[in-house]
């Protein structure tokens, strides 16, 4: 990851700097968001099997 700027020193630089620049972070995002997705379908693969489960006692 290199830096948005040519200083060699902090002397001088100001302003925000945005630690993610040059990176993968959308790599990331879409791997968080992959998992979101697994979690969400397994919970309702059992939520769904649970439901069924107490339904055949009734």
């Amino acid at each position: 990851m290199e830096a948005p700027f040519d200083a060699t020193s902090w002397d001088g630089i100001t302003g925000a700097i945005y630690a993610g620049y040059g990176s993968v972070e959308g790599l990331w995002l879409l791997a968080c968001l992959a998992m979101v997705v697994i979690a969400i379908v397994f919970g309702w693969r059992h939520e769904e099997h649970a439901y069924k489960a107490t339904e055949k006692k009734n």
